[in-house]
């Protein structure tokens, strides 16, 4: 049996989902991005909303892990209404810093939903002797964003005595007779 390439669905070869930092400077990153439109049409069609109206983000997290895979290691998180085009300049990031992105949506209670996930970087780090740069050298026609800082309240998960995701364990405290198949004990 072989495997069936995800591009073999696209219309496009070119349409597939992306999204990734490059480094400019100790405190500028640049990012691009594109969302399949089978994926898009497929969030659409779930929520049954407009793209716009499902609030795209950009999402970016300092970590201490090259891939943090599950959950950032750190709370440093800022976010940004996703910006119209496919790429742009990003500031306010501190050097020798690791840092990555996510793009997603936010539902109707506000919680952002992962879409794409990008890799992972590290912003230059700046020698003691070296002076911070005023302002960074960018093109002339470009909008240079900056990422707000957001708060998220970590949620503890709640215990389940009596549940596991491949069988249910009976309670502590149960009769022989209802622990067992085919009929009571006496």
């Amino acid at each position: 049996m072989s495997l069936i390439p995800t591009q073999a669905f696209s219309a496009h070869q070119n349409d597939r989902d992306t999204l990734h930092l490059l480094v400019q400077s100790w405190a500028t990153l640049f990012a691009y991005w594109q969302l399949s439109a089978r994926k898009k049409r497929m969030v659409q069609d779930h929520f049954e909303a407009d793209w716009l109206l499902l609030q795209p983000t950009l999402r970016f997290y300092e970590t201490i892990v090259e891939q943090a895979v599950s959950a950032p290691l750190s709370d440093t998180i800022s976010e940004l209404p996703l910006p119209e085009g496919g790429c742009c300049f990003l500031n306010g990031f501190l050097p020798g810093r690791l840092y990555f992105a996510e793009l997603g949506i936010k539902n109707e209670q506000g919680q952002f939903l992962l879409l794409l996930r990008s890799n992972t970087i590290q912003t230059p780090h700046i020698h003691t002797n070296q002076e911070f740069p005023s302002n960074d050298v960018t093109l002339d026609n470009q909008v240079t964003y900056r990422p707000t800082a957001v708060s998220i309240q970590r949620m503890a998960s709640i215990a389940h005595e009596h549940f596991s995701a491949y069988s249910v364990y009976l309670p502590k405290y149960t009769n022989p007779a209802d622990s067992e198949f085919g009929g009571d004990l006496d």
